[in-house]
C-alpha cells in the first residue's frame, strides 16, 4: 500500500500534467476501459495499487478521458 504522502504527490502530479494540457487539444480518447483498468482504477483511489501498477495506469489515464473521469468519480467516493 502507498503512504498518503506518497498517493497525493501522485495526485499532484496528475493533476499538474492534465492542467498543462489544453481540453480542446488534449488528444484524448473517450475509448471504454477494460474491466481489468477499472478495477486497477478503483484500487488506485483506494491506495492499493502497488508502485509499479500504478505507473502502468497513468498513460491511460493522461490518454483516456473515461478513465480519467472514472478515476475523479472514485477519489469522489473516497472522500
Amino acid at each position: 500500500l502507498q503512504s498518503p504522502k506518497k498517493m497525493d504527490n501522485d495526485f499532484e502530479i496528475l493533476s499538474a500534467f492534465l492542467d498543462s494540457v489544453e481540453p480542446e487539444v488534449s488528444g484524448r480518447s473517450a475509448a471504454p476501459v477494460s474491466d481489468a483498468d477499472r478495477e486497477r482504477i478503483q484500487q488506485f483511489a483506494r491506495g492499493e495499487l502497488s508502485d509499479s501498477d500504478r505507473d502502468a495506469l497513468l498513460p491511460s489515464l493522461a490518454s483516456n478521458e473515461t478513465a480519467l473521469q472514472l478515476l475523479v468519480e472514485a477519489v469522489g467516493r473516497q472522500s
